[in-house]
């Protein structure tokens, strides 16, 4: 045991055990890839986390009023042993690699010592084969349970018989948007790509200002603009003035003094991050912050291309934008929310008669066609025909949604306010 008069270094097992009892989310994100035999000495400890969250959600007092007296200054101990959340996948990941270890080492052993006894050589090795086989990697999940894999799935239509509405995602209130998604879905990654000017960031900011003023915890990250740049583009979104002219402070003084004023508490609500150069795995992690501090519904990383990956050997032009995709689907899965990437285009669509891009057109779109769940297309028609009878029109072309149907549906675009609605309302 450590104490202030016996310093010894921490143990992964108990370092990631007070990890739960400071932040009992930890757990609750994680208990899918832990099991007993992890944790050794320390298996009651575990064993009483696990009991304490099925019977009343686990909490630090719950396990405190639930373990033996001579237990607790374990505990405390633990507790003030959490120094850093960002740790848990590591050391979940060292927990694995030295119980495989010791699996191996008691495996070896066994062969020297039944070998040396002169025991037939082909009795031994189907032994052992048999054994080894049982055996995980650490990055192993573990094996899946098709028993409870088909009640959780049949438990759920039913309850979708019960409230239909349980198929849909997060509405939006766009109508001709929510008819053709069912509302963006959780555990989603989507990418929406277009030429520069086109709308990609009023359109994302349009749905993020719909879904933060619904209920839903929305977060964006800018890799292009700074904060200052999204305020002001929600802003004139939300009071529905000229962008430009709100930007440089032409606007009736009211406009600021009182409008803006009363509407700024909404903004309040929504993360926006404008650190520059960030990585994928920095996005997640922030994420999961977020997730466990104040819930996550919808995400934007703004945009795609822009966001860092280290290189590998092997690398190709797209491989480190592949690794990006799939990290930020796996991150939607994770924090079961709906993520949304956007992306760039690359110069080829301008060279063509018909200028609406195409999943072809997308930088680096192998990697994102894999990984994309659902990918639309924006474009206007309006920008490249100044004598267009599509004045104001946003195409909405959804050419591939995983779970729903494909095609275009046109909204409302007002560029002047960075507005988007229902090309029927007006």
């Amino acid at each position: 045991m450590f104490t202030e008069h016996n310093l010894r270094e921490t143990q992964p097992s108990e370092e990631l055990l007070g990890n739960f009892l400071k932040d009992p989310t930890l757990y609750r994100a994680n208990k899918h890839l832990l099991s007993l035999d992890l944790f050794g000495e320390y298996s009651w400890l575990y064993h009483l986390i696990q009991e304490v969250d099925e019977q009343e959600g686990l909490s630090y007092k719950g396990v405190v009023a639930r373990c033996d007296a001579d237990r607790v200054k374990t505990l405390m101990e633990f507790r003030q042993a959490a120094f850093n959340e960002n740790r848990v996948p590591l050391l979940i990941r060292t927990l694995k690699k030295d119980r495989l270890a010791g699996d191996i080492l008691s495996l070896a052993k066994e062969l020297h010592s039944r070998t040396i006894e002169g025991e037939d050589p082909d009795t031994i090795l189907r032994d052992i084969q048999n054994v080894a086989f049982t055996l995980e990697t650490s990055e192993s999940g573990g094996m899946g349970d098709p028993s409870r894999d088909v009640d959780e799935w049949s438990e759920y239509m039913l309850r979708l018989a019960e409230d239909p509405t349980l198929a849909y995602g997060l509405m939006t209130g766009l109508r001709p948007l929510d008819s053709i998604t069912t509302g963006w879905h959780r555990q989603d990654f989507s990418v929406v790509g277009a030429w520069t000017s086109m709308g990609k960031t009023a359109f994302t900011i349009e749905n993020v200002l719909r879904l933060n003023k619904a209920g839903y915890k929305c977060a964006m990250f800018s890799l292009e603009m700074i904060k200052r740049q999204i305020y002001t583009r929600m802003m004139a979104n939300k009071l529905e003035v000229d962008l430009e002219q709100f930007r440089t402070g032409r606007l009736a003084k009211h406009h600021y003094q009182d409008r803006m004023i009363r509407e700024k508490e909404a903004l309040k609500s929504i993360y926006v991050d404008d650190t520059r150069g960030v990585s994928a795995d920095y996005i997640v992690d922030v994420m999961r912050r977020l997730k466990r501090t104040q819930g996550l519904d919808f995400v934007v990383v703004d945009y795609l291309q822009d966001v860092k990956e280290h290189g590998e050997q092997n690398d190709n032009g797209g491989s480190a934008l592949a690794r990006v995709c799939r990290k930020l689907r796996a991150s939607a899965k994770e924090m079961d929310c709906h993520v949304m990437g956007l992306s760039q285009v690359t110069r080829g669509v301008n060279e063509r008669q018909d200028k609406r891009p195409m999943v072809s057109d997308l930088a680096g779109s192998t990697g994102i066609e894999t990984s994309a769940d659902v990918i639309a297309l924006l474009y206007r028609d309006d920008y490249y025909n100044a004598s267009s009878d599509k004045k104001g029109i946003l195409e909405v072309n959804f050419a591939k949604q995983r779970n729903g149907k494909l095609g275009v549906v046109e909204l409302a675009y007002d560029r002047t306010m960075q507005t988007i609605r229902d090309i029927y309302q007006y």
